[in-house]
């Protein structure tokens, strides 16, 4: 008797301390493979750590959930192949589109905007997109796979037709073109092109213009791969992100890298 109702509080104990220690979200039973791209401010590496907006979300997501992470710095081409074949779990800042709803469940947490970044030269002016595209000597730069929004991409279709558009694997690489006059101009937002115009050192080079001032921003998403994560487990990792916009977590981590005006338009997505 005595056994057999050791054996039930045992059995109890165990129960109630699974209840206890369970996180917000399913883990699963194996770490998380995570990939981060090179972005500005989102994400660059100092003295061999990374650092910026999106490491410190991954790092609150870690310490909220207690899953195991094994990240990386992929390419942006790379990333959404390895989502798209199973060989990657998880990604950040991805954009949706209707390719990618296919293999990848896409959870809000932050908003960006693009301006056009356009290196000055001397006996060369620009006034806008149209402007930019009848001056057949200008090349423009891209990320490969990176997705600037419908209007912009749109413009972007007409000058690849013209064999005018530049890829490269990754935005230091397009920055250093434009630094080195190789790209006269480019996309990105305030978070990213602050800190490469700042690193490089030519802020005083380049003029930066609205190309979409309709455009009210692009959402950018935590993204899980639909082969590692089931409907119900993007719903619950959907609500840990809703409570983290809702304690004022997102506010507080864009704004330890943006201005309160940039990180309050961030946070309002």
């Amino acid at each position: 008797m005595i056994i057999k109702r050791l054996s039930c509080l045992v059995l109890f104990v165990s129960m109630f301390s699974t209840t206890v220690i369970a996180g917000p979200v399913n883990c699963g039973d194996k770490p998380i493979s995570l990939s981060f791209f090179d972005f500005g401010l989102f994400y660059f590496d100092k003295n061999g750590q990374g650092e910026g907006i999106s490491q410190d979300v991954i790092d609150e997501l870690i310490k909220r959930t207690g899953c195991k992470f094994i990240t990386q710095v992929m390419p942006r081409a790379r990333t959404w192949n390895d989502l798209a074949t199973g060989n990657l779990d998880m990604t950040v800042d991805g954009i949706e589109n209707q390719q990618r709803k296919s293999f990848g469940w896409f959870i809000p947490y932050n908003k960006i905007k693009n301006y056009a970044v356009i290196k000055t030269k001397a006996g060369t002016t620009v006034r806008g997109p149209e402007n930019f595209r009848d001056q057949s000597q200008l090349l423009f730069g891209v990320v490969r796979s990176f997705d600037h929004g419908e209007e912009l991409e749109k413009w972007l279709d007409q000058m690849r037709i013209e064999k005018r558009v530049e890829e490269s694997v990754n935005i230091d690489i397009l920055f250093n073109k434009l630094m080195l006059g190789r790209i006269d101009a480019l996309f990105a937002p305030p978070a990213v092109y602050r800190k490469f115009l700042r690193d490089l050192n030519i802020e005083n080079d380049v003029e930066i213009q609205d190309w979409a001032p309709t455009d009210k921003g692009i959402i950018a998403s935590l993204v899980l791969a639909k082969s590692r994560f089931s409907e119900a487990d993007a719903k619950d990792w959907g609500n840990l992100i809703k409570e983290m916009r809702r304690d004022g977590t997102f506010k507080q981590i864009f704004s330890t890298y943006l201005s309160e005006n940039d990180a309050n338009w961030m946070a309002d997505f």
